[in-house]
């Protein structure tokens, strides 16, 4: 009796670290695509393409297993005449898409507030596994160009 009662214990705890272990790479994987193509409609976007939808599993760098990848680029209209006025203000209309989604800017992230010329930006959605960075850069004085990635967890 107490073996019976020992190898179901142990089954329910296997069972219980299984269930609370995180959404599957398909489930994690069709939140990222939603997220993504959510921000990318936004519309103040110019010229914008989704250049990976993120549906299909890739391998690891690492080969701990595979992930799945959205990448989207686009391009936002400024008058701002000042470089880190410019980046800065994109970074907060783009981050507040994000943070309408559930992600929580990475605060680990270093600190780019003297860079003028490129901002790098990462967003979390633990739950999911989730991170979206993007880079922000100046093509022109009237655009601000955004190279936006996600990705699930490696699993």
């Amino acid at each position: 009796m107490r073996v019976v009662r020992s190898c179901v214990i142990g089954l329910l705890a296997a069972i219980v670290a299984a269930c609370s272990s995180g959404p599957s790479l398909e489930e994690a994987g069709s939140i990222l695509v939603r997220d993504g193509n959510a921000v990318m409609a936004w519309d103040n976007w110019v010229d914008e393409s989704i250049t990976n939808v993120g549906s299909r599993d890739v391998y690891c760098s690492d080969d701990s297993g595979f992930k799945r990848v959205f990448t989207a680029t686009g391009e936002l209209p400024t008058l701002n005449p000042d470089p880190d006025n410019k980046l800065d203000g994109a970074a907060r209309q783009i981050g507040a898409r994000f943070a309408e989604r559930g992600y929580l800017p990475d605060i680990s992230s270093l600190d780019q507030s003297d860079l003028t010329d490129v901002r790098t930006i990462v967003w979390l959605k633990e739950s999911a596994g989730l991170r979206f960075f993007f880079t922000l850069t100046l093509p022109s004085d009237t655009r601000i160009s955004a190279h936006i990635k996600g990705e699930t967890s490696c699993g």
